[in-house]
């Protein structure tokens, strides 16, 4: 009896030990599978929070060439590779447009690179319409794969998308025996191996999305119940209930894992502030809870110049240096976050929120007035700020960030360096340039433009030596519109390039007939500023068969001041192909006797208010003459515009303009009466070039 006892009693035990045994390895491998897929969806949440952003809509699908947004966006991050070490931006048939794997730039086909998981995963993506996850298998090993749509959240920039649909943001990481290792230190167990075969008794198959086993992880049993039977009978009791609060603890654990790469999720790499997500997820909570809120969007003026002119890591440090301020000036009274590039934001909760951020904001401007020192650098930066509150009307987080959004633009546009408050007006005025856009685009596929030109004449002789081409343009819906409405919504929407090089072509044509008369274009800052204008530039005359050396190009000082080195660089270009310089507006701005020098202008303009107020101020008069003597000094030729009268006409002949234009001498006309008025000023040049109309 006493043996059959025993006997039962250590086959219950044994029966209980491998139990327990049992028990807390399954319960591992379900917390090991957990963690595994906690990683599968901190890559989904950060893709996702990548792609659903307008400044990557923006620059995708207008701007593949901007190195600057792609590198600060996330080719630094996967330099740091803490997220993710490889990001590619697809076309909506899977093929790769740019990318970057741990901080250079690569483009490779993922299909070919991660096979039939991938394209599971592409076509998951497609059919749900939301950010997709999960592993593949490489020849490097697992990978964790995050893909998403990227689109706006802004409805004012779903043009931007293609019909044949959005183009796709993949993140990359590998899953190695680094993400075991931190799988095992979440749950404890230290000896947490990657391989490709089970090792031991505790292991799980890493799947891939086809449900292939690409890897096993694989651990050491704790095997509580052999360390419980260890311990005298008395004890068992105490044995089970440690296992019991072991196997919480474990879960516990698993949980506070799978929370902190949730949170993880949430922060910025590089300014460690709350991402976009974390400002939406906040935004939400607060507007359930029916909160007074202010939000604030700050994009900062001149960030691309200072990256561009020092490299990255001043960039970088620039943007630590702003977190650092934000976090001053708003202390513990809101929310700041990090929206990507150089985009930040604030939040502030409570009844005097829309004061509150007012005066932060203004504080910022106040501060971004004055340079920073980083290194041994000191660089200027500005902002220009949108605000959008809420009170009692219920709006969500996408039509609050939208309206600040908008309110952000508008600022810019004002002259930047300033904040605007959101107005319905606002929204009116997006229609109006939404409309004028898609009208614009059917212009420019149409070559639907006119040109006028007006002449430029000799101080003495009167005799026509130059003519500016003047843009018109006749919207079907609205009528003729001032190029002051339709060149700001051409500049913004990147439809400047294609437009400027319509009138050039179109000008040079039309101006062949001038003999040596020179053909003056304006051209803006925003076509200046992208690094194949002059390419394009060497493409048209070569197209036209138009003298380089006729050719003058009017630009505006506010390029040359916004960033210096740059516009050297591409004047010089300019200049190389032959064509002249002239610096518009001269007299009215920052131009100096340096900016003269160091640009080697052919010729300044007088802006027309100088010229307007000669005949009534004397301090006008003088400000003329000083410019005129400083132009004379360098060598450079002087035009005076806006010339409306005999008597502002002497008194520019007197302060030593070589040539003046305006009504008085004639209004903005066709290029056959110019070729008309040229024949008649220059009679002796051959008729083959000159042709009466």
């Amino acid at each position: 009896m006493i043996i059959m006892f025993i006997a039962v009693l250590g086959f219950s035990l044994s029966r209980t030990i491998d139990a327990a045994n049992t028990v807390d390895t399954e319960r591992t491998r379900t917390a090991v599978t957990a963690a595994v897929q906690a990683q599968v969806r901190q890559i989904i949440v950060m893709v996702d929070d990548n792609a659903l952003w307008d400044a990557a809509a923006t620059a995708v699908y207008t701007n593949l060439s901007d190195t600057e947004f792609y590198w600060s966006s996330w080719g630094f991050s996967s330099a740091e590779a803490k997220y993710f070490d490889t990001v590619l931006v697809l076309d909506h048939e899977g093929r790769p447009l740019l990318g970057y794997r741990r901080g250079r730039a690569t483009r490779f086909d993922p299909i070919a690179r991660y096979g039939e998981s991938f394209r599971i995963l592409l076509e998951r993506a497609d059919r749900q319409r939301q950010a997709v996850g999960g592993l593949a298998g490489s020849a490097e090993g697992p990978v964790l794969i995050g893909i998403a749509n990227i689109v706006p959240t802004n409805s004012a920039l779903d043009h931007l998308v293609p019909k044949s649909g959005p183009y796709w943001l993949v993140f990359t990481k590998p899953f190695d025996q680094g993400a075991a290792d931190l799988i095992g230190r979440s749950l404890l167990l230290d000896d947490m191996k990657l391989s490709d075969k089970p090792l031991g008794q505790a292991a799980i198959a890493v799947r891939d999305t086809a449900a292939k086993p690409i890897a096993n992880l694989s651990w050491t049993p704790a095997r509580p119940g052999n360390t419980a039977i260890e311990r005298v009978l008395p004890w068992i009791a105490i044995a089970a209930l440690l296992h019991i609060l072991i196997g919480l603890f474990f879960g516990r654990q698993a949980l506070r894992s799978v929370s902190k790469l949730a949170d993880e999720a949430m922060v910025d790499s590089l300014s460690n502030l709350p991402n976009r997500r974390a400002v939406r997820q906040e935004l939400d909570r607060r507007l359930k809870r029916g909160e007074r809120l202010a939000l604030a969007l700050i994009d900062l003026d001149g960030f691309k110049g200072i990256n561009d002119n020092y490299g990255h890591h001043v960039g970088d440090r620039l943007i630590k240096s702003i977190a650092t301020l934000l976090q001053d000036l708003v202390g513990k009274n809101g929310m700041i976050a990090r929206l990507g590039g150089d985009e930040f934001a604030i939040l502030i909760p409570g009844a005097s929120a829309v004061n509150q951020v007012q005066d932060i904001s203004r504080a910022m401007l106040d501060k971004l007035s004055r340079p920073f020192r980083i290194d041994e650098r000191t660089v200027l930066v500005g902002a220009s700020i949108g605000l959008a509150s809420v009170s009692l009307r219920d709006l969500d987080s996408s039509e609050l960030m939208r309206r600040a959004d908008v309110a952000m633009y508008a600022a810019k546009q004002a002259g930047k360096m300033r904040l605007a408050w959101y107005d319905e007006m606002l929204d009116q005025k997006q229609a109006v340039a939404r409309t004028i856009e898609a009208e614009l685009r059917v212009a420019i596929d149409a070559e639907d433009f006119e040109l006028v030109y007006q002449p430029l004449v000799d101080v003495h002789e009167k005799k026509i030596v130059a003519a500016e081409a003047l843009l018109r343009w006749t919207s079907p819906t609205r009528g003729v519109v001032n190029p002051s409405e339709f060149i700001p919504v051409a500049e913004e929407t990147g439809l400047i390039d294609a437009m400027g090089m319509i009138v050039l072509r179109k000008a040079c044509r039309d101006a062949l007939d001038w003999g040596d008369v020179r053909l003056a274009i304006n051209v803006s800052a925003a076509q200046l500023r992208n690094p194949e204008f002059a390419a394009a530039l060497s493409h048209a005359l070569a197209e036209t068969g138009f003298p380089a050396e006729r050719l003058e190009l009017e630009i505006n000082e506010s390029y040359l001041v916004y960033d210096p080195d740059t516009a050297g660089r591409v004047l010089g270009e300019i200049r190389a192909l032959g064509v002249g310089v002239s610096l518009d507006d001269y007299g009215t701005g920052h131009a100096s006797i340096g900016f003269l020098r160091q640009f080697s202008f052919s010729k300044v303009k007088l802006d027309r208010s100088l010229v307007s107020e000669a005949g009534l101020s004397e301090e006008a008069r003088t400000v003329i003459h000083a410019n005129v003597a400083v132009a004379r000094a360098l060598n450079v030729a002087v035009a005076a515009e806006g010339v409306e009268t005999a008597d502002q006409a002497d008194l520019m002949r007197v302060a030593g303009c070589d040539q003046l234009q305006g009504w008085f001498f004639s209004r903005a006309v066709t290029a056959r009466e110019i070729a008309a008025r040229v024949l008649k000023d220059h009679p002796e040049h051959p008729s083959s070039r000159l042709r009466a109309v």
